[in-house]
């Protein structure tokens, strides 16, 4: 009984809405916000004789918070069945085996797609007024563009580093995926074998659909979110009354709506 009144209660604070759970998940997103920055900073300066502390911490700090998500849900099964619990895992693996992960610690910026995908970020951020919302869905595309471009950076350092004469940090590395993506192609740091062309195909592909999506994001017409009960559409218009996929009638609440409702 003990232990299902305890679960109830990290439940509370994790997913909650009440003041103290506000209050527990903005101390969480603070450190969240500091962890990442480090991530970002410790790719840019070389390796400090004090990095291995910080990654002690941060790793106790989130095999901590995992666990705390996994007593909170009750079953593995539901725990696993998050996207960011699979991504969180692999920073921990990046800060738990440094030595066998060295090359590949610039996954560890995936910590800044879990905290701008999860609900803790957008309970917090002016306590909820921009969850479910135009703003949310804009800042995600957004993120994950940047964290693509992070990412491609990485891989490009960890397997192409040295195979041009100008390649041969990350900010070299930032600057071939930046023009790669935006397809301007400068020239001046090329990767000449089959791989490394292969990869600058993708790097420009993917660079079209990511500035699509937020120019999408950008440029289309606020709407609001409400989840079709029959085909699950959950984007219309903001006076719809029924489902512009199937027809069907909008009952369900508004997400992100309901609560400035009760403010009123």
């Amino acid at each position: 009984m003990n232990g299902h009144r305890l679960r109830s209660r990290v439940r509370a604070l994790y997913f909650g809405h009440t003041q103290t759970a506000v209050r527990f998940q903005g101390v969480l997103l603070a450190l969240d916000l500091l962890i990442i920055g480090f991530f970002i900073g410790s790719q840019f300066i070389a390796e400090q004789y004090w990095f291995w502390m910080v990654d002690a911490a941060i790793a106790v700090f989130l095999a901590v918070d995992l666990f705390a998500r996994l007593f909170a849900f009750g079953t593995l099964r539901r725990w696993l069945k998050f996207p960011t619990t699979w991504v969180d895992l692999v920073v921990l693996a990046t800060l738990l085996l440094p030595t066998v992960l060295h090359n590949w610690g610039f996954l560890r910026i995936l910590r800044l797609w879990t905290v701008v995908h999860s609900e803790r970020f957008w309970n917090v951020l002016a306590r909820g007024k921009w969850d479910d919302t135009y703003v949310e869905d804009l800042a995600r595309a957004i993120v994950t563009m940047f964290v693509f471009i992070f990412l491609a950076a990485g891989i490009t350092q960890a397997l192409f580093l040295g195979d041009h004469p100008k390649l041969n940090n990350f900010v070299d590395a930032i600057y071939y995926v930046v023009t790669s993506l935006t397809t301007t192609g400068y020239g001046d740091i090329t990767i000449d074998t089959a791989a490394g062309r292969l990869f600058s195909v993708v790097l420009m592909i993917a660079g079209i659909s990511l500035f699509f999506t937020i120019a999408q994001k950008v440029f289309a017409p606020q709407r609001k979110i409400v989840r079709c009960s029959g085909c699950g559409t959950d984007r219309h218009e903001l006076d719809a009354r029924f489902c512009r996929s199937c027809g069907g009638a909008l009952t369900a609440p508004l997400r992100g709506m309901t609560r400035a409702v009760r403010r009123r």
